[in-house]
């Protein structure tokens, strides 16, 4: 029986979105906790798969994810956004408030206005603050209700998290393995590659862009990093992860990623037959109520 392994404990928005990935498969998926993301990846074999989170509406991209999938060799078979609803709880006396760091930074307004003198205390995921409540009963945690509910801590109010432009928070994952395997088909169906240039000059993102644009296809994210692998430059070489709405088997992907291979390399070729672009999967994009 294949496992899908996600960054854990329990009782995590990302044990929801590996039972919403396990549940929308159709597929007898066993759910497996991993303590680091780097866990959770690598043991994403050949049967088995990972849940990792990959970006998040306030605080961005989770880099650490796109980069192990990369260095890993790991397909995306899926993408999906998980609503990141925090509720508060707790008893008193309000000595602290308990939770994951992100989590915290996440619901500041609502904890500066109401709590603007206690103490925070961090854990390691939102789940084990709770999990400290219930055994300290004084203070106050934030985490996802269903936590509350299974630890018996009674909740004071739901939806704290901070409100963006009147938009909640969402935090989108990515569910990678080697095994293909098949998602119900979606309208958005998107496409990964990281472009690690060969070469280093004026214009360069500006030649890559522009060759996605002249075939066509419409991009969705781009991300930035130091190259995760050396070239001769006199600045820090720099590679792309760029998210784009298109097929691997249409004609305009082929000949874009290829043209961009060429552009890319070495100015006498490419001898090494080193690629500049690498796929890292076509996948449908799914919310998760």
């Amino acid at each position: 029986m294949s496992r899908i392994h996600y960054l854990g404990p329990e009782e995590t928005f990302a044990e929801q979105a590996a039972k919403s990935f396990a549940s929308t498969s159709g597929l007898d998926l066993t759910l497996h906790p991993a303590k680091t993301l780097e866990q959770a990846i690598l043991a994403a074999g050949e049967n088995d798969y990972a849940v990792v989170p990959y970006y998040n509406l306030y605080e961005g991209l989770i880099q650490e994810t796109v980069d192990l999938i990369m260095e890993n060799r790991l397909t995306i078979f899926a993408a999906g956004r998980v609503a990141i609803r925090f509720a508060l709880g707790g008893y008193e006396p309000v000595d602290a408030i308990y939770s994951h760091p992100k989590a915290l930074a996440q619901c500041s307004e609502y904890l500066r206005r109401d709590y603007p003198d206690v103490r925070y205390h961090e854990t390691a995921s939102t789940a084990d603050a709770v999990e400290q409540l219930a055994r300290n009963r004084r203070g106050l945690a934030v985490g996802r209700r269903e936590a509350f509910e299974k630890h018996g801590v009674p909740i004071l109010r739901d939806d704290v998290g901070n409100r963006q432009y009147g938009r909640g928070n969402y935090t989108e994952f990515l569910f990678a393995g080697q095994r293909t395997i098949a998602f119900p088909n979606s309208r958005r169906l998107r496409t990964m590659i990281a472009v690690m240039p060969n070469v280093d000059r004026a214009g360069l993102l500006a030649g890559i862009l522009g060759q996605i644009a002249f075939f066509g296809i419409n991009l969705v994210k781009i991300h930035s990093r130091p190259a995760l692998s050396a070239y001769e430059t006199d600045n820090d070489p720099q590679m792309f992860y760029l998210e784009m709405e298109t097929r691997i088997e249409s004609d305009e992907f082929r000949l874009c990623r290829d043209s961009l291979n060429l552009r890319l390399s070495p100015p006498e070729g490419n001898p090494d037959g080193v690629k500049s672009v690498h796929l890292l999967g076509e996948y449908p994009s799914l919310d998760f109520e």
